[in-house]
């Protein structure tokens, strides 16, 4: 998403988690991992111990780092206003980092699932949602959107709001230059036709999805003026 020196914090939600060796070896690489309460079990089956847990506390279940007082514990209300996903989003974002991995953050609640694709469409090029074998990211008329993976490697690219939505990718099997998504699901069923490929939109958020286990997932978003060639 950003350079390799960006700070960079991971998120565990509650979600589903799947390819977890994928998300250990990109755990392993933040400088800061921060669970939501009920998101510790994930931390805790990679063998990772986070070093901030926010949320309720209402589902976190055992704490099996109870008696350890090296990690923060900022607890919230039930009745509060903020998911304890957009806390530590928030959180995160205090502490300098310019990447933030939401690590399962789809699961079997819908709405938080929606609010979850809400934040990332909040922050284009900052934050990514990733569930171990797809990712998807956010991209504004600022920034340019770089895929690597193999020729086949479905992508869809999904308008966030309303549009028009002007579009310009390269590298894809259906190639777009300079023109507008017609409607909802118009950027679907995509693939890569290259290793690499190029995707910038000219107006609106355009929410970018990708699967594939071997994604450079630090490459994916550039600046625009990085691009610039």
């Amino acid at each position: 998403m950003t350079t390799d020196s960006a700070k960079k914090a991971c998120i565990f939600c509650d979600g589903e988690l799947k390819n977890s060796a994928r998300v250990k070896r990109i755990a392993s690489n933040c400088d800061l991992l921060i669970s939501t309460d009920a998101g510790a079990r994930h931390l805790a089956a990679l063998g990772f111990q986070p070093g901030i847990i926010i949320g309720s506390m209402d589902s976190i279940g055992t704490d099996i780092w109870n008696d350890d007082n090296s990690i923060v514990r900022i607890p919230c209300s039930l009745y509060k206003d903020k998911s304890d996903v957009e806390l530590a989003v928030e959180y995160a974002l205090e502490q300098g980092c310019q990447e933030i991995l939401l690590i399962a953050a789809v699961g079997d609640r819908l709405d938080h699932a929606l609010g979850n694709v809400a934040l990332v469409a909040s922050n284009p090029g900052r934050i990514a949602i990733l569930d171990g074998v797809s990712t998807l990211v956010a991209v504004d008329k600022s920034e340019k959107c770089i895929l690597h993976g193999q020729v086949g490697t479905p992508v869809s690219l999904i308008p966030y709001g309303s549009g028009p939505f002007t579009v310009k990718a390269k590298g894809l099997k259906y190639s777009l230059g300079d023109e507008s998504l017609h409607s909802a699901t118009h950027g679907l069923g995509n693939e890569l036709s290259l290793t690499e490929a190029c995707v910038c939109v000219l107006n609106g958020i355009l929410l970018v999805h990708i699967e594939n286990e071997d994604i450079s997932f630090e490459a994916q978003q550039e600046s625009h003026e990085a691009n610039k060639r």
